[in-house]
């Protein structure tokens, strides 16, 4: 495991480290917000709620991939 940890260090710089905790952040709150949004917009019976639900997985889904994209890009122009 030594050998394991020592080589992650080697191939893994702190950029990386942080651009990854940056993002996961960046995605924690984008899947909040779609929940709260898609969950304030819901009606009343049963069957809304799983629709909100369906409706705030998918929204979910697209931020993350739009998100994605755009960090990518901006890392990419930044030279990171």
């Amino acid at each position: 495991i030594i050998v394991y940890l020592n080589r992650t260090k080697a191939a893994i710089g702190l950029n990386d480290l942080f651009i990854g905790l940056f993002m996961s952040l960046v995605f924690g709150i984008l899947v909040a917000l779609s929940g709260c949004l898609r969950g304030m917009q819901c009606g009343r019976s049963a069957s809304a709620v799983g629709d909100a639900a369906t409706s705030a997985v998918v929204t979910g889904i697209v931020a993350i991939i739009i998100a994605t994209a755009v960090i990518t890009v901006v890392c990419s122009i930044l030279g990171i």
